[in-house]
């Protein structure tokens, strides 16, 4: 999938990504749900909830309060936005990309069930309120490491980060 696309693919391909990783996190075994996959990594029940809070500081932002917090000076963030995140757009996420400070998990989710529930409620929510933000007008929402982004280039770049992670959960 190429770089540049309209709000309604976007939102598709959203929807089927995250639709995928749910069913994945509901497979996963719930003896091993706190288990991390390797010593120093997270577990599947701390990489959902990844998942599910790094939602949140875009919300934030789409009602008006303070998204990701911008980590990188403004010739890196460009640097990155020609180089790294055209790859991202394109389907390939970066292994052992630092997750931004607001998106760490605090402590992990309760069930399988329960993460794939909030996985599903939130990116649900997210996608509802950017295309309705994006119908009244252009909307960019700040990224950590690229800083403000399209409607669109969100969206995929969401979907992408979920199905990076989607490998990590045990099949």
């Amino acid at each position: 999938m190429s770089g540049r696309i309209g709000i309604e693919r976007a939102a598709a391909f959203h929807r089927e990504a995250i639709e995928q990783v749910a069913v994945a996190v509901e497979l996963q075994d719930p003896a091993l749900w706190a288990v991390p996959r390797q010593p120093g990594k997270w577990s599947p029940s701390e990489i959902a909830q990844h998942l599910v809070i790094s939602y949140e500081p875009a919300l934030a932002e789409l009602d008006g309060g303070a998204g990701f917090a911008l980590v990188l000076p403004w010739w890196k963030r460009t640097a990155l936005r020609w180089t790294v995140l055209p790859r991202i757009l394109g389907g390939r996420f970066p292994k052992g990309a630092p997750a931004p400070k607001e998106a760490r998990p605090r402590g992990g989710a309760a069930s399988p069930r329960e993460a794939a529930r909030a996985l599903r409620e939130n990116a649900a929510r997210f996608e509802l309120r950017l295309v309705e933000a994006h119908a009244a007008g252009p909307v960019r929402l700040t990224h950590a490491y690229f800083g403000k982004l399209t409607a669109p280039q969100i969206l995929k770049l969401v979907a992408v980060h979920a199905m990076h992670h989607r490998e990590q959960f045990p099949s």
